[in-house]
């Protein structure tokens, strides 16, 4: 049974919560509910308790671009090959919600049924929980709604939100002694473009308008003086795309936005350098990012789908990985 109280809820909002009952509208006060339950199982541990073996610990916020082929655990793996010393394990944590930006996640806080994606743990209710955790974090990586940083409205309404949520609590992210190194999961242009934006949306505009947007969030991060670094999974989907047509295509999901297992290594591999590169963290990993060219056996693809060859995963990493030439951050 779960370590947070459970509600006896009547039949009617069960359904609810299946989808299947009339109460739909209520379906995101429900499911708020149920995290709210769940955020003061988390929050009521006053005192850090880092186990010696731990060497770093990064927290992911963000939606299913993040949660597709479990990426928080495809570069704790990524991270833990590489580390030396005494200290051998990298823990995780992640608040996702799929298609949501970082100002709905702030509010509605993680879909808990997304945590399959993500192995079936670690995942927090809210991001207020994730982010107040005892021993706060080292690492935080930030990743807003899919085409949000490229679009000027929602990249204004994602600098606000920065501001007024979560700068205040990664500032106040002390547990392990200092404020953590924010990690800007810089996404791609989608496939195909939305009908909607035919201009923006298009692969090579919306790439680049997305790298602008994600280094507007870092220069304002920089300035509440915090330490930044961007991940730039975008410009190495553009690399690919200039170099073989064919391989970009099967970075992609049949839905034209999300990333396959292939997409999701490639980009695990940037925001793992920019944590190994940091100098905050060099100490910890004296040969610098270990890439294996093999899928992690205990990291398991979106919707059970086979793992990608060791041949693709070469391509890719060969083409557009990090060290591949520069990729302006």
């Amino acid at each position: 049974s779960p370590p947070w109280p459970v509600l006896d809820l009547p039949l009617s909002l069960e359904k609810t919560r299946r989808g299947d009952g009339p109460h739909r509208g209520d379906f995101w006060a429900l499911e708020h509910l149920r995290a709210s339950q769940m955020e003061l199982s988390f929050t009521d541990v006053k005192a850090c308790q880092r186990e010696p073996e731990v060497a770093l610990t990064v927290a992911f916020v963000g939606n299913s671009f993040t949660y597709y082929n479990d990426l928080p655990h495809l570069v704790q793996g990524l991270l833990a090959g590489s580390l030396t010393g005494n200290a051998t394990s990298v823990k995780v944590g992640a608040c996702l919600h799929g298609g949501q930006s970082l100002e709905s996640v702030w509010a509605k806080g993680a879909r808990l049924k997304d945590e399959v994606h993500i192995g079936g743990h670690d995942m927090f209710p809210t991001v207020r929980a994730l982010l107040s955790d005892a021993c706060g974090w080292d690492v935080v990586v930030l990743q807003d709604y899919s085409s949000g940083p490229a679009l000027q409205h929602s990249r204004a309404e994602g600098l606000k939100v920065l501001s007024k949520y979560y700068e205040p609590l990664l500032l106040q992210n002390s547990g392990s002694g200092r404020t953590p190194l924010v990690v800007l999961y810089q996404t791609w242009g989608y496939r195909k473009p939305n009908k909607k934006n035919l201009a923006i949306l298009e692969f090579d505009n919306m790439t680049l308008k997305l790298e602008e947007g994600y280094r507007t969030y870092a220069d304002q991060l920089r300035s509440a003086s915090l330490e930044v670094a961007v991940a730039p999974a975008g410009q190495a989907f553009k690399r690919v795309h200039d170099a073989s047509p064919d391989l970009w295509w099967n970075l992609y999901q049949s839905d034209d936005k999300h990333p396959t297992a292939v997409g999701s290594y490639l980009n695990g591999a940037h925001i793992a350098t920019a944590i190994v590169d940091h100098p905050r963290f060099r100490g910890l990993f004296g040969a610098g990012l270990k890439l294996q060219m093999h899928w992690p056996s205990e990291v398991k693809p979106y919707d059970d789908a086979p793992p990608p060859s060791d041949k693709d995963l070469q391509r890719v990493l060969a083409l557009a990985g990090p060290g591949g030439g520069p990729i302006s951050a």
